[in-house]
């Protein structure tokens, strides 16, 4: 998690969303000019799986200002490979937007 963090703050059409002192394997954030849904979509049809909404947590929506977040959980089962694809496929789609 503390890999795909780094890497999602490296890239300038990425927000993180929160920066929890403990975090666990979720990352939420937004792609500076598209919409979380189309965004999910795209990587979607790559076969990478994102959550896209307001995750059942509208409090936390209004405290970041935001109305929906992507949000990527990684688990014991990834890898820095993983990581690798899914920041390879979020360089890629940024061209749509």
């Amino acid at each position: 998690t503390d890999n795909l963090y780094s890497r999602l703050k490296g890239l300038d059409f990425i927000r993180i969303i929160g920066n929890p002192k403990n975090r666990i394997g979720i990352v939420s954030f937004l792609v500076k000019g598209g919409h979380p849904h189309d965004v999910a979509l795209l990587l979607d049809n790559r076969g990478i799986a994102v959550r896209a909404g307001h995750h059942c947590a509208q409090p936390a929506m209004r405290h970041f200002n935001v109305d929906t977040t992507l949000r990527a959980s990684f688990g014991v089962y990834n890898n820095e490979e993983d990581i690798d694809h899914f920041i390879k496929n979020l360089k890629d789609i940024i061209k749509y937007f």
